[in-house]
């Protein structure tokens, strides 16, 4: 019996030994490992974007903002990128509009491609600013803007924000400020900007505003077949 007693306290022994092992080389959600895994999940639940169908009050709030857009910034900033494959490098243009009372100036810059033997491929050239009203400026643009034309007009114009002129329109909310996601039909073009750009297609646009003012427009839209993306930040 001593000798039975002894052999099962032994195989016990083993049993709790071989358990213990067990557990330690199982896979556990604590240490390093586990908190990696944990916070990974959490960086992914709080990344994904939370979107929402917009409504007509939604596009009327923005529309709003937007008529009250030139009496109340000072100054307003556009980056233009034309990426034509044939010309071996993307374009750039820059503007910038400022405000004065009732008074704009408005001063571009513009890449331009130069003859094949010069030194380098693009010159920024710095074009003379035209100073006036919005309308005076409007009218006056394209004598002074090449392939950028389109873009600059579209940055004048006051988008009519409203169901009809744009489609499949999205709403981000984010921290004090909401972006507006929308396409704009071919055939709505001239109704959403208020004339009839040259040669666009698949108009995507992007407005960040908050209750006050709108932040910033962003336009992506090919000018025949070739990629264009304007980006206009507003000062207040």
């Amino acid at each position: 019996m001593k000798t039975a007693g002894r052999l099962f306290a032994i195989l016990l022994a083993a049993l709790t030994l071989a358990a213990t092992v067990g557990c330690s080389l199982m896979p556990t959600n604590a240490g390093e490992g586990g908190e990696k895994s944990t916070k990974a999940m959490t960086t992914a639940a709080t990344t994904v974007p939370v979107t929402e169908a917009a409504k007509e009050d939604d596009l009327l709030r923005v529309r709003a903002l937007y008529h009250d857009l030139f009496a109340s910034f000072t100054k307003a900033e556009t980056a233009v990128v034309y990426d034509d494959p044939a010309v071996g490098t993307k374009l750039r243009a820059s503007s910038t509009l400022t405000k004065e009372g009732e008074i704009f100036t408005y001063q571009a810059k513009v890449d331009r491609v130069n003859p094949a033997d010069a030194e380098r491929f693009v010159t920024e050239e710095v074009l003379d600013p035209v100073v006036g009203t919005v309308d005076e400026i409007r009218a006056n643009y394209s004598g002074i803007i090449l392939w950028d034309r389109v873009a600059t007009g579209l940055v004048l114009s006051v988008p009519e924000i409203a169901q009809g002129y744009v489609a499949s329109p999205v709403l981000q909310p984010g921290d004090g400020e909401t972006t507006l996601t929308a396409t704009v039909p071919d055939d709505q073009l001239e109704n959403f900007f208020g004339f009839a750009p040259t040669g666009v297609s698949g108009m995507e646009i992007a407005v960040v505003y908050t209750d006050a003012a709108i932040r910033s427009l962003t336009l992506n839209y090919l000018q025949g077949e070739i990629p264009v993306t304007v980006t206009v930040s507003y000062t207040y």
